[in-house]
């Protein structure tokens, strides 16, 4: 028995030691190496691509190095040992340049994996492998089976854009779409567990993250800016937590190949999405185009924390069946600008927006079980802010929000087609109560609700107009404070939301003492 215990601890280190460093200097290495040292390091991408990884093993490409081309690998890795692509030296990152080619690392098929520490651009070019009209910086890709645990950390990725363009829903006939970071799985296969973590992305033709077919995902502490389509899109995601984000510019128009349309992040067709203290900034296009909005499909999705600036777009915008999603304690800065007609808009900026659009021709219904509360907006004096609520609701709770809003304000119905929802519809079981306006006429007429217990004033925010949170912390105690009413279960609705409907603490991290009060802000004076 004492002899296998041995053969077992000396199999377990021989398995421990197998795991290999491989080295990649676009300047010093060579080919024929063995790349195991830095010494020995191999020069190019190709001879990486040509070589079969296994697991614990690491390809370290040299700081300092510019690399030409792609990688392109199908790496297995294990939980307790996972594939590494990483730096190693001193210096600035490994810079690896995909003009012409899909993708800057292109993982197919992989599990437990790691990417970090790179920079990464694919700027046009003459395309010599994947689509003419597609280009990515990292692309994990599910077409040739599942993926798994797969993180990607600290990687720097800009310029994005493929040879040619394509039709698309933009403000072009044309977009570029460069996309890049994409983590693509299939509905036939389990495609869990993902991390995008750290990242600084700007200027892609299209999106930032593109998520598809996956579930237990985290996207946490990225910095997106000048996006040209949206920011962060999900599509069929379950499990997704999106955290301490910056978007600055989703929808931007500054190079005439993007997209020129896009929100921070909208989620279509996901389960259980937790969207929280992010900065969604400076969102433009002709339609949507909001800080965060909730497309069809979705059920519990909670966006909560969030500083929402100048996104021409709007707020608040859940689409048809969604079900159960809410927007809590966020705090809302001159959002909803845009007008129709103007600039190719064919949608009205909007504060609130409930519509039951779940795609062309297709009968709208919902949304159902929507919850509004303890949200800080304001919107400056000479801008129009708008309201609408499709007849297909039912079910929408608006309580303890603060409506700061210094401007004209519309109800505007008509900016939805509701040819496809079915004759007769009325809103239903609408509660609005206990929020606080700056004056009796914020809310247009025509609305298909009156709030139950209106209450009238100036919050005083500490500097209204301001471009930082802490500027719309409210100084009228007297007004504010412990004004809140808790908030319950719409009638009919069993479920509520899945995270709870009681919350703890308010956008800053202070805790909720007695009553809430009005806003986002929980006052400590």
């Amino acid at each position: 028995m004492k002899h296998i215990g041995v053969l077992i601890i000396l199999a377990s280190l021989v398995l421990q030691s197998s795991a290999r460093d491989f080295h990649l200097d676009s300047r010093q290495g060579n080919d024929s190496n063995d790349g195991n040292t830095a010494r020995t390091a191999w020069r190019s991408l190709e001879k990486a691509n040509a070589f079969s990884f296994n697991p614990g093993d690491r390809l370290l490409l040299k700081r300092g190095s510019r690399f030409q081309g792609g990688l392109k690998l199908k790496l297995k890795g294990t939980a307790e040992e996972p594939i590494e692509i990483a730096a190693y030296g001193e210096g600035s990152a490994p810079f690896i340049d995909a003009k012409g080619h899909m993708a800057g690392v292109h993982l197919l098929g992989s599990h437990h994996v790691v990417v970090r520490d790179l920079e990464i651009t694919a700027d046009g070019g003459k395309t010599k492998d994947g689509k003419k009209d597609r280009r990515y910086g990292v692309y994990v890709q599910g077409t040739y089976g599942s993926i798994s645990n797969v993180t990607l950390d600290n990687l720097t990725i800009y310029k994005i854009y493929p040879e040619v363009g394509s039709t698309h829903e933009g403000h072009n006939e044309s977009t570029f779409m460069g996309t890049a970071i994409s983590i693509e799985g299939r509905k036939e296969e389990p495609s869990s567990g993902f991390m995008v973590r750290n990242c600084r992305i700007a200027q892609t033709g299209f999106k930032a993250i593109n998520l598809k077919h996956i579930k237990n995902v985290q996207v946490l502490d990225n910095t997106m800016k000048d996006i040209g389509g949206p920011a962060i899109q999900p599509g069929n995601v379950e499990d997704l937590v999106v955290r301490g984000n910056t978007v600055d510019g989703s929808g931007s128009s500054m190079d005439k190949r993007m997209h020129m349309r896009g929100s921070g992040i909208w989620p279509w067709s996901c389960n259980r999405v937790l969207i929280e203290r992010n900065k969604f900034m400076h969102a433009r296009g002709k339609g949507d185009s909001c800080g965060v909005h909730i497309d069809f499909n979705c059920r519990d999705v909670v966006v909560q924390y969030n500083l929402s600036m100048d996104n021409e777009g709007g707020f608040v915008e859940i689409l048809g069946n969604n079900h159960n999603c809410a927007y809590r304690y966020n705090i809302s800065v001159n959002d909803g600008s845009r007008v129709k007609g103007r600039n190719k808009a064919f949608q009205e900026g909007k504060i609130l927006w409930t519509s039951g659009y779940v795609g062309s021709k297709r009968p709208k219904h919902g949304p159902y079980n929507s919850y509004i509360y303890n949200n800080t907006i304001y919107v400056k004096p000479g801008s129009r802010s708008c309201f609408s609520i499709a007849s297909s609701t039912e079910g929408l709770l608006v309580a303890n929000n603060i409506f700061h809003v210094l401007g004209k304000t519309e109800d505007v119905l008509g900016d939805q087609d509701s040819k496809l929802i079915r004759q007769g519809a009325n809103a239903s079981r609408l509660v609005v109560q206990n929020n606080l306006y700056f004056n009796d006429s914020i809310l247009p007429e025509t609305l298909p609700f009156k709030d139950q217990n209106m209450i009238i004033g100036d919050p005083r925010f500490r500097r209204a107009g301001g471009d930082d949170a802490e500027d719309y912390i409210p100084r009228n105690t007297a007004l504010v404070k412990d004004k809140g009413i808790d908030i319950q279960k719409l009638e009919g609705d069993e479920a509520g939301l899945r995270v709870g409907l009681e919350v703890t603490e308010d956008f800053f991290g202070n805790p909720i003492v007695g009553k809430p009060d009005l806003g986002a802000v929980e006052l400590s004076f």
